[in-house]
């Protein structure tokens, strides 16, 4: 058996919660913490500059990268299939200056103010979350994987909404342990897939948002197919089912991160009426992402196996 293995059937049994260990300042992990404070340097250089200097290293490098770029490129293959290799390779390329923009400015998103944060940040909708507030209502925010997807739920707790997610731990644990604290700094709790939806609910029922991942790929199982852009995909049914047992509304938002006014901009759209058919409330979902991402695809994260699930059983994606 893996460690990784190992650690998910532990987790499994006793719940899992990132934490301290001194095995972290074992001579394996420097790298790590070099990287840390390279990142903690840069949250204090002006977003310009370090932006700029994004967008140099990922020209540089966008042709080296090997299989994400390629999972790419299938991606956009099936769901844009219209779509000429050049602009396929466009918008690879822009995708990854904003993977590059993003990723240096963790540091900033990690330690830097909440002023400093809001001013960084900009909504676009927001009254239709004040509404579902007001109205009294839990609130499941449903956020597509745009590439700001973890700055944007930070600088939300810093504007009085703390949220609640669950997420799939690092492979790394001193990395997990960090990111999680960086995630938790002005309120709300991550909680580990691994220990299962109901310590998700529970936090919404007290009032914190849901932050509800909704195109990763869980198999043919768990999953229905429905269309999705040009193509179709394994997506998970159950968000109508999620929001009745923690009486909460949906409401779709993505997260951007646009360098050219500096700002982490994050969408709203009206809260989602959904079917208790699975398959309609299902492809609800998916016309939401492609709503998003239409006009913006290089914010989204083609490199993930998002059609990993085929109707003839296909792999689609290499080793």
């Amino acid at each position: 058996m893996t460690d990784s293995q190992k650690k998910l059937r532990i987790t499994a049994r006793t719940g899992y919660e990132p934490h301290f260990s001194w095995s972290y300042l074992h001579p394996k992990n420097w790298g790590i913490w070099l990287g840390i404070f390279v990142l903690l340097l840069l949250a204090f250089v002006p977003f310009r500059l370090r932006d700029k200097m994004a967008e140099k290293l990922a020209r540089a490098l966008t042709k080296k990268i090997g299989k994400p770029r390629i999972r790419a490129e299938i991606n956009l293959k099936l769901c844009f299939p219209d779509w000429t290799a050049e602009q396929r390779d466009k918008v690879i390329e822009e995708m990854f200056v904003t993977v590059a923009q993003v990723m240096l400015g963790i540091g900033e998103i990690a330690i830097r103010s909440k002023k400093h944060l809001q001013k960084r940040s900009e909504f676009i909708g927001l009254e239709h979350i004040k509404q579902a507030k007001a109205e009294g209502h839990n609130i499941i925010l449903m956020v597509p994987h745009g590439w700001a997807i973890d700055a944007s739920g930070i600088i939300l707790h810093t504007h009085g909404m703390p949220m609640t997610s669950m997420y799939n731990p690092h492979r790394n644990p001193l990395v997990d342990w960090l990111w999680t604290l960086a995630r938790q700094r002005f309120g709300g709790k991550m909680h580990a897939r691994q220990n299962g939806i109901k310590p998700f609910l529970a936090h919404i029922k007290q009032g914190q948002m849901g932050y509800y991942l909704p195109d990763e790929d869980f198999g043919a199982e768990q999953s229905v197919f429905v269309d999705f852009f040009a193509t179709y995909k394994a997506t998970l049914p159950g968000l109508n089912k999620m929001a009745k047992l923690a009486k909460a509304v949906v409401i779709p938002m993505f997260p951007r991160y646009n360098a050219k006014n500096g700002k982490y901009e994050m969408e709203i759209r009206p809260p989602m009426q959904l079917s208790d058919d699975p398959e309609q409330s299902a492809r609800a979902m998916n016309e939401e992402i492609e709503y998003f991402v239409t006009p913006t695809p290089e914010q989204y994260v083609w490199i993930l196996q998002l059609l990993r699930t085929r109707k003839d059983g296909e792999d689609i994606y290499p080793d």
